[in-house]
């Protein structure tokens, strides 16, 4: 979905599907300042295939993380996000705007993206967490079966197009985890897209699951 900037008025819309509430103020606004536009900006997002549209005449879809644009006037930016994750409202946005022509402030050229997900298995085999991970270079994925009796199956996978997907290798028909027992994942090759499968061992015992995910860019870069 789109993440609309009000610059002018100070507020942030988030798409629909967002935690809530879906309009939020800035910490600024340019009413306040007596100013009708912004001359820079830098924006982080957590996937490098959204698209941000700067005012009427620049739009930025170069597969970076982080983008900076100075000297340039603007009251509004619209940041598009890409439909590709499970669940869909795990993505982020770090952004800063300033009347300025020179923002003067350097994003770090290392970042990451973490978060949780909580979830029970079902019988069919089911993609419970699925990311693009394009930008980054170290994918690490802990699945933990947090629940008191039950058993569930599990398996990493990977894409090149989030359509054709593989089992990662030692996840060939499946893993199964016991009750509190967890499986740690870590990559070794950048693969474009990242998913995990899960579904009950035993046929209606349902088992209590946590996934902890943490993406890291830690090298490699453009330079921009």
């Amino acid at each position: 979905g789109a993440v609309f900037l009000d610059f002018v008025a100070g507020t942030i819309t988030l798409p629909a599907g967002s935690p809530t509430p879906l309009t939020r103020p800035m910490q600024k606004n340019l009413n306040d300042l007596g100013l009708n536009q912004c001359n820079s900006i830098g924006i982080w997002t957590s996937d490098a295939d959204s698209i941000c549209t700067i005012g009427s005449a620049v739009t930025l879809a170069d597969h970076q993380l982080s983008h900076v644009i100075n000297n340039y006037g603007f009251s509004n930016v619209t940041i598009t996000l890409p439909a590709n994750s499970t669940p869909d409202d795990t993505n982020q946005i770090f952004f800063m705007g300033s009347s300025d022509p020179w923002l003067g402030y350097a994003f770090p050229k290392i970042s990451h993206m973490r978060g949780k997900v909580d979830s029970a298995s079902v019988n069919a085999a089911t993609t419970v967490f699925s990311k693009h991970v394009g930008a980054y270079n170290q994918f690490i994925i802990t699945t933990y079966n947090n629940d008191s009796t039950n058993s569930l199956d599990m398996q990493v996978q990977f894409s090149e197009d989030n359509s054709t997907w593989f089992a990662e290798s030692g996840y060939a028909g499946s893993v199964t985890l016991a009750s509190g027992a967890f499986d740690a994942y870590a990559s070794s090759i950048e693969h474009h897209f990242y998913r995990v499968v899960i579904n009950s061992t035993v046929t209606d015992s349902s088992a209590d699951f946590e996934i902890f995910y943490n993406f890291v860019k830690d090298k490699g870069d453009s330079g921009l």
